[in-house]
């Protein structure tokens, strides 16, 4: 399913045309019918098809009583071109056949959001915000009047250990973490070993007093991206204040709000969190150890060592042993996605959008044509306009390190400084947070030739040995390949309008027209294309991977060459792709897309995954987790679907009442 943004300071409307000329039919392998699709922003995909083959069925001959037997009757030949022509029929079928409910009988309310029109940026925020407030407050009421900490029902990270369920954990495809009793006693084991709230694991907790880019550091999960995310918005002012909308410490519940497929959400959870270490009366290696000591307070020492403070937590974790802000916005966001899991591997560029609310665009090092405009309109303005997350041997597969840059690893831009003598730096930081390791060896890097007492006082700068270093410009250009660019609308005057409609993906890719855009005064403008994010459904997003295209034309000049301006497709971020004007006339446009689907046979179609699960559980809390978050983003095209059902039936019908007329009147006129 598909959605466009149009981000824009001036008033603008958007709206879609009519279906796909071409579209996809139904795809058979092995007799078995098959149909995949996929949902984007602005459009709802349904994936290319393949031709059932299908030979004359055996006939038998018999020879009974000398009667004589019977000729087999050869099917005649088709003519090449008509052969082919009846092949390529299959996959221009218009119906779009996606499931859009995975879980029927428990329908999702419906979608408010697929269409938006024109509207302050800010609204949407505000409307989730309040949202969360309210329900905070509720909470925190109820709470007092029964004397209890918040317990999160619907996530309740406790119950599922110790129940050894692991929904909170793992995805619905995958058990990442396995928790059961052998690993749990395990002490080489990677999964959590306890839950418990912040009062029982910090001796003076603390939350957003102190935000500091750095005092993050990733945990015990491959997420990289979403916690390199959070050192950058903590270098804006209230970047991460912002996302926490409201909270009580004492009751132990936390309020947050994230961008989700082009619209606000909240995640509001309880205080509880994961433990590298078991508890004291569990059975552990760490407890037989220091049973050995003879010492009457072993027990406290036990609890001081392996589960107070941030060093206990299995996940992320502030620096400071005490701040709790990181573990906790890190949950929300992995409850929001219905796993820790899921998030594990991805781009910084979408972490900062579902943070920020921003538009994210891909950039290579190779493709920048002029690094000193880069530097000057871009770069120098990170934490102002932009934020930046960079990384390198993505493309190349690689994952050793570079002069000790990490490959596939993601990592942040926090300052870019022009020195008096000329020279441009820019200041980076690895999530791992951790001494000396991933970082820079090369000039400019702590402790080399290059540094001196003058520059170290212009910079502010000192030797702390941490996960923060200095890289030269042309270095930055030289060894990441990869830059994720994040546009901040921090103007209050930019508005918005967005479109979820539902189309066909044809085998070969084409150009359709999709949207109008009116402007009424001549205004910059951002536009971007995107598909529904499949992080929150993991397991049940099918064998369909697309990459999307638009071009944008003024109305009346549909020509192929004759586009203002078009996207360029993504190398790593799939999610969306998007174009910024920094000024264009007031006028009607018109947006024409571009989907290409590639099939992964190694995944589950989607219907085979409910077949799967249904079969093989007792039960079906996750698949119904993860079933809900489905049918909750497919619902966001339901509205354009139903409509677009609608004229294709009054079609259907037109064409049916001119067909039965002809053939009376053809009857009619054989009677004469």
């Amino acid at each position: 399913m598909g959605r466009k943004y149009i981000y824009t300071n001036s008033s603008s409307s958007s709206d879609s045309d009519s279906e796909s000329s071409s579209g996809p039919a139904t795809r058979q392998y092995r007799r078995r019918q098959h149909r995949s699709q996929h949902q984007k922003r602005s459009t709802q995909i349904s994936p290319p098809g393949a031709p059932e083959l299908v030979g004359p069925a055996p006939q038998s001959s018999t020879n009974t009583n000398g009667n004589k037997d019977e000729k087999k009757k050869k099917k005649a030949k088709k003519p090449p071109q008509e052969s082919i022509d009846q092949i390529w029929d299959k996959f221009s079928q218009k119906k779009f056949s996606k499931a859009l409910a995975v879980l029927p009988f428990s329908p999702v309310p419906a979608s408010t959001s697929g269409e938006r029109g024109n509207e302050l940026l800010s609204a949407g925020f505000e409307r989730a915000a309040e949202e969360c407030r309210r329900k905070v407050r509720k909470i925190i009421s109820e709470c007092k009047r029964v004397n209890t900490r918040y317990r999160d029902p619907g996530w309740d990270l406790d119950w599922d250990f110790k129940w050894e369920k692991g929904h909170c954990l793992n995805s619905l495809d995958r058990t990442k973490f396995d928790i059961c009793h052998s690993n749990l006693i395990n002490p080489s084991s990677s999964i959590p070993k306890a839950v418990k709230r912040v009062h029982e694991i910090y001796e003076k907790p603390t939350f957003m007093e102190s935000i500091l880019p750095g005092d993050i550091k990733q945990g015990s999960l491959g997420n990289c991206w979403f916690v390199a995310c959070l050192t950058g918005l903590a270098n804006v002012t209230d970047g991460i204040k912002r996302v926490c909308v409201e909270y009580d410490t004492k009751i132990g519940i936390y309020g947050f709000v994230f961008f989700r497929d082009g619209e606000w959400i909240y995640s509001i959870i309880d205080d509880k969190l994961y433990l590298r270490s078991p508890c004291w009366d569990s059975q552990s290696m760490q407890r037989e150890l220091l049973q050995q000591i003879d010492r009457e307070d072993v027990e406290r020492v036990y609890r001081q060592t392996y589960q107070t403070g941030s060093k206990a937590l299995f996940f992320a974790q502030n620096k400071d042993q005490n701040e709790t802000w990181v573990p906790l916005i890190e949950k929300a966001y992995a409850k929001a996605h219905g796993d820790f899991a899921c998030l594990a591997g991805g781009w910084i560029g979408e972490a900062l959008e579902d943070l920020s609310g921003g538009v994210t665009t891909e950039l290579l090092a190779s493709d920048i044509f002029d690094v000193d405009a880069f530097w000057e309109n871009e770069l120098s303005r990170v934490n102002q306009e932009f934020l930046f997350g960079c990384s390198t041997g993505l493309l190349d597969a690689g994952y050793g390190d570079r002069d000790g840059i990490s490959e596939g690893h993601a990592y942040v831009i926090m300052e870019a400084r022009t020195l008096k003598n000329g020279t441009r730096l820019c200041k980076l930081r690895n999530p791992w947070g951790k001494i000396k390791k991933g970082n820079w060896e090369g000039a400019w890097s702590d402790g080399s030739k290059e540094w001196t007492t003058e520059v170290q006082e212009e910079l502010n700068h000192t030797f702390a040995g941490d996960s923060t270093f200095w890289i030269s410009y042309e270095d930055l250009l030289r060894k990441y390949q990869h830059f994720d660019r994040t546009r901040l609308f921090r103007d209050p005057d930019w508005r918005s309008c967005q479109r979820w409609i539902g189309v066909e993906v044809p085998w070969k890719a084409q150009y359709h027209e999709k949207f109008h855009i009116k402007l009424s005064r001549e205004s910059p403008l951002v536009l971007v294309l995107s598909q529904l994010d499949t992080r929150y459904f993991r397991g049940l997003q099918g064998q369909y991977n697309f990459r999307l295209q638009f071009r944008l034309h003024e109305e009346g000049k549909p020509g192929a060459e004759e586009y203002i301006v078009r996207s360029h497709g993504n190398y790593l971020m799939d999610r969306s792709v998007s174009v910024e004007v920094p000024s264009l006339e007031a006028g009607n446009y018109v947006v024409y897309i571009s989907i290409v689907g590639e099939r992964n046979t190694r995944l589950l179609s989607t219907e085979d995954v409910i077949k799967r699960e249904c079969k093989s559980r007792e039960e079906n809390e996750k698949l119904a987790q993860v079933g809900q978050a489905y049918d909750l983003a497919h619902s966001k095209a339901a509205s354009h679907l139903q409509r677009l059902a609608k004229v294709r039936k009054q079609a259907e019908s037109k064409k049916a009442s001119e067909s039965r007329r002809k053939e009376r009147k053809k009857n009619w006129e054989k009677r004469q």
